[in-house]
């Protein structure tokens, strides 16, 4: 600060003449304007539109707006916007009436780089109804003030989400009560980079970008850490807008897990302090899901210093995972959950807060201490909001039961089967479908696979997320269906579940050709939509813009087989896939040869079943087809509601498991939405479809 500026400061009693008429919302106090003050003295601002700012603040200073009252008109929320300046951060205020009391909440001051560069801040509040004399008490200094102002937050234009809660095992409506079944996916590649998802097409003189830190450390090198950041916001204006969530409700959508980096918030220049721009994206994120119904999921996908095994890089930076041996860095990770708590305290449309992803790099002890640390940070400022502790890649058994001492606390894991070494000897789709259909279903004696995990979660009646898996990109053919099929499972389990990913990218882009497909649910277009590669170590920083500017109006094309099977449900006059029941009880699928291929539903024995949500538009009599295979005679199938015979089919021998033969009987159904089941009262036959034709 230049002292010589002392001399331009004016006592606070040349403002006691300072009076204002009574001032609605939006209204803005320049911060010299004060009634009364303690410790502070004014000076010259650079700022745009000149005048004077509040400087040489310590703590315990403070200063009272009694002249400028300020009528609210309706109680509610409010933002208090601040401009302020510091070289290093560390300031806390506290807004509050003049006097002291009421307080209305505290603000951390970031650093900015300068006692005259300046950034507006903001910190939400509820305010009651009537004229207000406010005043700014100083927790600690290090800042200059320019003015403030109050603004009423803008009523949402959408309904609000309830929120959700822990009820033993499962996730429910906190209102009602009522089973939420949460399926949805992962924004990867966006507030936080893997380059792979973008084919690989971003490098420098040394080779393809592997890691975010190789990105923003070639581009500070480059053109300084201001320019840096400055295209960094052009990336995350861009890779991910409005349409991508209009997409992702379209396609049967109602979660989005925000993978995001520790410095999104963090100032990494200034640790220990928000960015100015710290909220602008997930605050943006959870608004656009909400307003389309959908749910998010907060995951800290990479913690400052790497959490992940060396040779990862979706932390951020390939390297040894120092988070777990360097107290600083893990000290900032609490504070950062502490201002993420702060944040969305109270946002029902957050699901639940994912501590760590993938936190590989330690031991499974390790881990549960930690994570339990971290819960604690988050539970001391927020009451509510689910908290996921993080999955080790040997499991969740280092927890104990999580439900011990702790409210609202969930687990979670990432399941990969075909992938990375588990049952992946062929990435054939044949083979891979059954793959993934063996994990979805127990084995004969109901135990096994995906089983075992539900029976583990169950017993422990902590509610679970599987918070990425990949059901489609080997699958060819199978993978839509095997899509829908994943999530009905595991919301059958009560799980709720995140695919990864949402958007992958690639030089030439897709023809919308469902038998080969890549990572995300979208991708880009190769009609208009193909990408040139760009070496940032060459390119112009308006080059680099403009390429991550594309991402925001390239022609994308979905998967529209995982658009259709996420959308499909049991109608009548139509053939229902006999695996797509909603419940069962001891029935697996397989691949089948029947013509049109896909599955059927197979491992049959008595008294096993499947049900199926369906609405019968007319009662009547219908006509009830089926489609059968079996080496034995004496197989029974019945059509059943609430326990009761509507028809029953005699399953004839085919000659084998897969000779398939349509068999019809006549039922008579009540109108209404209703479940229907089939019914095994004699097993030892695979069924492929059914349907149900008006007569």
């Amino acid at each position: 600060m230049n002292k010589s500026a002392i001399a331009l400061c004016l006592s606070s009693a040349l403002f006691s003449h300072y009076s204002a008429s009574q001032v609605n919302p939006p209204a803005t106090l320049q911060a010299e304007a004060y009634s009364h003050m303690n410790g502070v003295q004014l000076e010259n601002t650079s700022d745009t539109g000149g005048g004077q700012n509040v400087g040489w603040i310590d703590a315990n200073d403070w200063m009272a707006y009694s002249n400028n009252p300020v009528n609210i008109a309706t109680g509610g929320a409010y933002d208090i916007e601040y401009r302020i300046a510091s070289p290093s951060g560390g300031g806390n205020i506290t807004f509050e009436e003049a006097g002291g009391t009421p307080a209305y909440g505290s603000i951390a001051i970031p650093g900015t780089g300068g006692w005259q560069n300046w950034t507006t801040i903001k910190q939400r509040v509820t305010l009651s109804a009537g004229v207000h004399r406010f005043g700014i008490k100083v927790n600690a200094g290090g800042f200059n003030l320019n003015w403030f102002r109050i603004v009423p937050v803008q009523t949402q234009s959408w309904t609000p989400l309830p929120a959700i809660k822990q009820n033993g095992h499962l996730w429910v409506n906190a209102n009602t009560n009522q089973r939420v079944d949460l399926r949805g996916t992962n924004l990867g590649n966006w507030l936080i980079q893997e380059f792979w998802m973008m084919g690989g097409l971003m490098s420098t003189n040394n080779g393809g970008i592997n890691d975010q830190c190789t990105l923003e450390s070639t581009l500070a090198q480059r053109f300084g850490n201001g320019e840096k950041e400055r295209l960094m916001k052009v990336f995350r204006s861009n890779f991910i807008t409005a349409r991508d969530f209009d997409m992702m409700k379209a396609m049967g959508m109602n979660v989005v897990r925000i993978p995001f980096l520790y410095s999104l918030i963090e100032d990494e220049y200034n640790p220990y302090n928000l960015r100015p721009d710290a909220w602008q994206y997930l605050d943006w994120a959870i608004d656009e899901a909400e307003k389309r119904g959908m749910y998010t999921i907060l995951d800290l996908h990479g913690a400052v210093g790497g959490q992940a095994a060396v040779s990862e890089q979706h932390d951020g930076c390939i390297g040894a995972a120092q988070l777990w041996t360097n107290a600083n860095y893990w000290d900032r990770t609490k504070w950062l959950w502490d201002m993420i708590a702060q944040r969305y305290n109270g946002r029902s449309a957050v699901a639940a807060y994912d501590l760590l992803n993938e936190p590989w790099g330690t031991d499974a002890t390790t881990l549960a201490n930690r994570s339990y640390e971290l819960f604690n940070v988050v539970r001391a400022k927020d009451a509510n909001h689910i908290i996921l502790l993080p999955g080790h890649n040997s499991g969740i058994d280092a927890y104990g039961n999580p439900n011990n001492g702790r409210t609202n606390v969930s687990t979670w894991m990432h399941f990969y089967p075909g992938l990375w070494g588990w049952n992946s000897a062929s990435e054939e789709p044949t083979y891979q479908a059954n793959v993934h259909a063996n994990w979805l279903h127990c084995n004969q004696n109901g135990l096994g696979e995906s089983c075992d995990w539900r029976n583990k979660i169950i017993g422990l009646q902590t509610p679970f997320l599987v918070g990425e898996f990949q059901p489609w990109t080997l699958l060819g053919s199978y993978g839509g269906q095997m899509t829908r099929k994943t999530y009905d499972i595991y919301n059958s389990y009560g799980w709720a579940a995140t695919n990864w990913a949402w958007k992958t990218t690639s030089s030439t882009g897709s023809n919308g050709d469902t038998s080969g497909w890549n990572w995300g649910m979208v991708t880009n277009s190769s009609n208009g939509g193909g990408m040139n590669g760009i070496n940032v170590s060459n390119a112009s920083a308006a080059q680099i813009e403009n390429w991550f500017k594309q991402f925001s109006t390239q022609p994308l094309v979905r998967n529209e087989s995982i658009a259709t099977w996420m959308n499909w449900k049991a109608e009548v006059g139509t053939r229902i896939e006999a695996e797509m029941f909603k419940d069962h009880s001891g029935i697996r699928m397989e691949t089948t040869t029947d013509s049109g291929g896909g599955f059927n539903a197979g491992s049959t024995d008595d008294n096993d079943w499947m049900s199926y949500p369906i609405n019968i538009p007319t009662g009547g009599n219908y006509t009830l087809q089926v489609r059968v295979a079996s080496p034995y005679s004496g197989g029974t199938l019945v059509l059943s509601r609430n326990g009761s015979d509507l028809g029953v089919v005699t399953v004839p021998n085919t000659g084998g498991w897969q000779n398939w033969q349509t068999v019809n009987i006549t039922v008579n159904l009540q109108a209404g939405q209703q479940d229907l089941a089939i019914f095994v009262r004699k097993g030892g036959w695979n069924i492929n479809w059914w349907q149900l034709t008006k007569q």
